[in-house]
């Protein structure tokens, strides 16, 4: 038995990290779209 079990992690797992990684990714495009409406609303 290897230390390591990289290739046995439960799939529930897998889909938790995927879900938050896309959730992150979501956040981070929103909080990006809002600062840049900010910063061109505040141009005009």
């Amino acid at each position: 038995m290897p230390p390591y079990r990289s290739f046995e992690e439960p799939p529930v797992l897998e889909a938790f990290f995927s879900a938050l990684l896309v959730l992150v990714c979501v956040g981070v495009l929103a909080f990006a779209g809002v600062t840049v409406k900010k910063l061109y609303q505040g141009q005009r």
